[in-house]
């Protein structure tokens, strides 16, 4: 059975930093919103962050957390990714819009 290829924990934090607030323009790890992130041994991995505030438009708060997912799957070696969004109103609801088709890695 072949290991999984490493995952770079430091590429990865940087690919979800890289995100900006729409409304803002200021990435997420500029604006300090950045909470981390952990790798398992398949790569699969899961981020932490929060939003500028616990009232985030929840449509925002949705595009902000597809595109964290995006770009944290295009990391070498990830093979899943699970967004985490902390400190929001519906951080619950905005979790399943965004990890809805968590089956990944294709």
């Amino acid at each position: 059975m072949t290991a999984a290829p490493e995952v770079d924990l430091d590429a990865v934090l940087a690919a979800a930093g890289s995100v900006e607030d729409p409304e803002i323009r200021r990435s997420l790890a500029e604006m300090d919103l950045m909470d981390g992130a952990e790798v398992d041994e398949d790569g699969q991995v899961r981020v932490h962050y929060h939003l500028t505030s616990p009232l985030c438009p929840s449509a925002f708060a949705v595009q902000i957390g597809r595109e964290v997912r995006r770009r944290v799957l295009e990391v070498p070696g990830v093979t899943g990714c699970r967004v985490v969004i902390q400190d929001h109103f519906i951080a619950a609801e905005i979790a399943r819009k965004v990890n809805e088709d968590e089956v990944v890695g294709a």
